[in-house]
């Protein structure tokens, strides 16, 4: 396979009441990987914000089959794939040895900051990066909500300071601990899959509603799921994400 790769210790920060590692840093090892690949291959994140020009995420679909645990070494593999138009996309595997424990597939916009529009593929050169296949996913990538399903507000989160990147709205690796606590029955579990589709921003200050529907019958089979729900959030009364977890007990 033709991958970038960066290596990482769990820290004893980095897990949950369960002792497994969090969604949040799943998805920041995938990410930092990434940031990795681009400081190396160039353009970096701030060489292209300097230029006015910031990638924004998508959707991004995660499995873990297998949990981490506090210490233990990874290696985590990513890669771009093909996109049409202004959709990069960009693959990612965290190795525990020769154990796959998560692999995610994500899409992603580079917007320009002064006009707000998208860039095309020929306006970011990203000709030296690793570009291989996309991986194929149990869960899916796109999804519609039935209309029936039974979404009831579950809570509120506000957006801080700490939680907030450059472009001044919450980072998207946020979300998935944002989601996973409100969860019914967290404690006791362990996340089988994430699948996101983010669709408007949450700006710093701002109050993200939180809505939970089950679902009733696990989308993720393959990767242990017990139960699975939707989830969405609402900002300034935009939808500003969708979202399916998968669940286990641990």
């Amino acid at each position: 396979m033709n991958c970038y790769t960066e290596h990482f210790v769990i820290s004893s920060h980095d897990i949950d009441i369960n002792g497994n590692v969090r969604p949040s840093i799943v998805c920041r090892l995938m990410q930092e990987t990434a940031n990795h690949h681009m400081r190396d291959r160039k353009p970096t994140y701030n060489e292209l914000f300097e230029k006015g020009q910031s990638y924004i995420a998508i959707r991004m679909a995660i499995e873990q089959p297998a949990q981490l645990h506090m210490y233990e070494e990874v290696s985590v593999d990513t890669w771009t794939c093909s996109g049409k138009g202004a959709t990069f996309l960009r693959c990612y595997r965290i190795r525990r040895g020769d154990e796959v424990v998560a692999k995610a597939y994500s899409e992603w916009a580079v917007v320009n900051l002064h006009t707000g529009k998208l860039c095309r593929k020929s306006e970011v050169d990203i000709s030296n990066f690793e570009v291989d296949e996309p991986l194929e996913m149990h869960i899916p990538v796109r999804f519609h909500f039935p209309e029936d399903a039974a979404f009831e507000k579950v809570g509120e989160h506000h957006v801080t300071y700490s939680q907030c990147d450059r472009n001044l709205h919450m980072n998207n690796t946020f979300y998935q601990d944002m989601i996973w606590d409100y969860l019914p029955e967290m404690q006791g579990k362990k996340m089988t899959s994430f699948s996101l589709r983010f669709m408007a921003e949450a700006p710093l200050d701002g109050t993200v509603e939180i809505y939970r529907a089950p679902i009733e019958t696990p989308f993720d089979d393959d990767c242990g799921a017990e139960e699975s729900w939707y989830f969405k959030t609402i900002v300034n009364g935009r939808t500003n994400i969708e979202a399916i977890v998968g669940a286990a007990r641990v």
